[in-house]
């Protein structure tokens, strides 16, 4: 995803950015705004891609929580979407909240 270009697009009015009801769900039960998710879409940090959808890192402020926001974008699309948002669990990801954990598994005997 050219998230530089989404951003300008979005910045110059020609692309909006729209929420699925799961994103606000559990963006809310974190405690996340839609201004929050917004503010991910724009300034957030990339730290997976998938093409089309990209997985993005920031942090609330003032407190520095760290969440994640998935957005998706179709280039020429007017709308880009949120598709979920999350504040990381630890068991999951590494403390820099940018890489998951490799989960061991049990080796059969």
């Amino acid at each position: 995803m050219n998230l530089l270009h989404l951003r300008r697009q979005i910045r110059a009015g020609r692309v909006r950015v729209e929420f699925v009801v799961h994103a606000l769900t559990e963006a809310f039960k974190d405690g996340l705004t839609m201004e929050e998710l917004r503010g991910a879409v724009l300034k957030g940090e990339v730290i997976e891609d998938y093409g089309t959808q990209a997985l993005l890192l920031t942090f609330t402020t003032p407190d520095r929580i760290p969440y994640h926001v998935v957005v998706e974008y179709f280039s020429g699309d007017r709308v880009t979407t949120v598709v979920t948002a999350y504040i990381p669990d630890t068991s999951h990801w590494e403390s820099d909240w940018k890489r998951r954990k490799k989960l061991h598994r049990k080796r059969r005997s």
